[in-house]
């Protein structure tokens, strides 16, 4: 290719570097910038360049449905031509059950949720697990493996619920804990405004005894030795 393109015309090296026995690497130079163009100019170089007629069929394929379920019921088809397909129903309680369900009638997996969509996508990875290992054929018609398999799953929705509850009830205990500290503060600060308030309740007492005390003294009558005392002061 570094031939036929006549790269040599225009790559750079320096003066030691021996281009002759490097020429793959100007190849790779040119197959990166390649690599940001469009994907049709992309298309278009990778055809021309480098696919053989024979094989330029490639570029008719079309990525299928990356859709899980659809994944699944592509290899129960490979496996003995069965389909399948995902049933949904609502239980009694409010939740949602899906149900990977084989064209024969026969239930693959299945699974609950109070989510709608968990519940659709937990049993579609489950279905797709199952089928997907080399030798899960067999297994299909095993109901003993399936009972493993929904005791297992019952366990991690178990173990899944009892982490909740003791991380609500962590929650509820620190709640409780703030909720104390906040209550023995709002307690000390209402003892502290109540003895403010019997402090400044007590000075208005004594203030207001003073007040009494000096006006009472001097409503009293005056004696004639005090008048006659303050008249020769005048003169």
């Amino acid at each position: 290719m570094y031939d036929d393109w006549k790269l040599g015309q225009f790559v750079r090296a320096g003066e030691n570097f021996d281009i002759s026995s490097h020429k793959h690497i100007f190849v790779y130079a040119i197959f990166g910038y390649v690599s940001t163009l469009s994907e049709d100019l992309r298309g278009w170089f990778i055809s021309k360049y480098i696919l053989a007629d024979d094989v330029k069929h490639l570029f008719t394929h079309r990525k299928r449905n990356k859709d899980i379920i659809s994944q699944a019921d592509e290899i129960t088809r490979q496996i003995d031509g069965r389909r399948l397909s995902l049933e949904m129903e609502v239980l009694e309680d409010g939740k949602h059950k899906a149900k990977a369900v084989l064209s024969d009638g026969s239930v693959l997996c299945e699974a609950c949720s109070k989510s709608w969509r968990y519940a659709r996508t937990k049993v579609s990875k489950m279905a797709l697990n199952l089928l997907a290992t080399p030798g899960r054929k067999a297994l299909l018609s095993n109901p003993d493996y399936q009972a493993r398999i929904q005791a297992r799953l019952e366990e991690e929705k178990a173990q899944r619920e009892a982490e909740i509850a003791e991380r609500d009830a962590a929650k509820e205990a620190l709640r409780a804990k703030k909720e104390e500290e906040r209550a023995e503060i709002a307690k000390a600060r209402d003892a502290r405004r109540r003895a403010t308030q019997a402090e400044a309740k007590k000075r208005r007492t004594e203030s207001n005894a003073r007040a009494a005390a000096k006006a009472a003294k001097e409503a009293q009558p005056m004696s004639a030795r005090k008048r006659q005392h303050l008249l020769d002061k005048q003169k």
